[in-house]
């Protein structure tokens, strides 16, 4: 087994907003935590221990920016430099759970978008990761800055880039005009179905479909492509020379399982941590698979670090 502290030190900055989450359930059962890109910081904190030093980058609101540190400072492996505080209230998801675990989101307040002199002093990271929580987490402007201005590796998570919002906070699935644009500026780009489909604008049916849209994704400019489907397992379509790879990981059986809020953030951590550590697409792919899974187990983010610590290479 591998030692940690003999590692080299990975620096992984997260972009993206730490929101307050109300979770309805069908049986009625409310919970309240903080998520949004919380939970990548968790998992990555639990995952990588001492070989990562993680920079998350966002604004918080004041109403809850005490509470935002006071979470963040019990990690010894987060470093606050990069959060600020606003003056507008923090952003609110109110998610509802149906029974086959597809959920509506309605989104209250929201912060402002990140400017570049935010991230600047964050690009000497090896990784800069992405993940559009709200979808206005930052402009297409600030992100090509950021692109121009590192050789770091970009990993971006779509999320809800592909949501759109009534007046009312509802969010609904849509087409990005730019979505294109966005893809030139990432080198691995995760996204799941559902949103690859919006994307495309058609349901694609077949494995060889997704290929091929995948593979035009792949032209803009990502080397990598990655796409959850929950119970189903993960795609991942690549490049091996000129041709463009697809493989399947299998989906896993939780027993005893409560919540998926959060997995996909999870599972970005787990693939993260695993390939700066072994430069593997494969292996990678499993172990996020794994890590994933297993935050289906509890409901939150509050436990997710010590959830997954079990899987840090000792």
């Amino acid at each position: 087994m591998v030692n940690l502290d003999d590692l080299p030190r990975f620096k992984i900055a997260v972009i993206g907003t730490i929101n307050k989450d109300t979770i309805i359930f069908p049986n009625g059962k409310r919970t309240e935590s903080f998520g949004g890109i919380l939970y990548n910081l968790s998992a990555l904190s639990g995952l990588g221990g001492s070989s990562v030093e993680i920079y998350p980058v966002c604004n918080v609101g004041y109403d809850v920016y005490n509470q935002v540190k006071e979470i963040l400072e019990n990690y010894d492996n987060i470093k606050l430099d990069g959060i600020n505080r606003v003056r507008r209230k923090n952003n609110h998801a109110y998610l509802l759970i149906d029974k086959r675990n597809q959920r509506e989101e309605t989104l209250r307040n929201r912060v402002p978008a990140l400017r570049f002199t935010q991230v600047r002093s964050f690009l000497d990271s090896d990784v800069v990761l992405v993940n559009f929580i709200s979808g206005f987490d930052i402009s297409l402007n600030t992100l090509k800055r950021i692109r121009t201005n590192t050789d770091s590796l970009i990993f971006m998570d779509i999320h809800s880039l592909t949501l759109g919002i009534h007046k009312d906070g509802k969010r609904f699935l849509r087409s990005p005009k730019s979505w294109r644009d966005y893809m030139k500026q990432a080198d691995l780009v995760q996204t799941n179905l559902v949103e690859l489909f919006v994307l495309s604008r058609r349901r694609l049916k077949s494995l060889k479909e997704i290929r091929h849209f995948g593979n035009h994704i792949l032209t803009l400019g990502p080397k990598v492509l990655l796409i959850t489907m929950g119970e189903e397992g993960v795609l991942i379509i690549y490049k091996e020379g000129k041709t463009c790879r697809l493989k399947k990981c299998a989906g896993i059986k939780v027993q005893g399982f409560k919540d998926a809020t959060g997995c996909g953030d999870v599972f970005s951590a787990g693939f993260l941590v695993d390939y700066l550590h072994t430069g593997n697409l494969i292996r990678s792919l499993d172990f996020a698979n794994r890590v994933a899974a297993e935050k289906c187990k509890i409901s939150g983010v509050e436990h997710v670090a010590k959830l997954l610590k079990k899987f840090t290479r000792q």
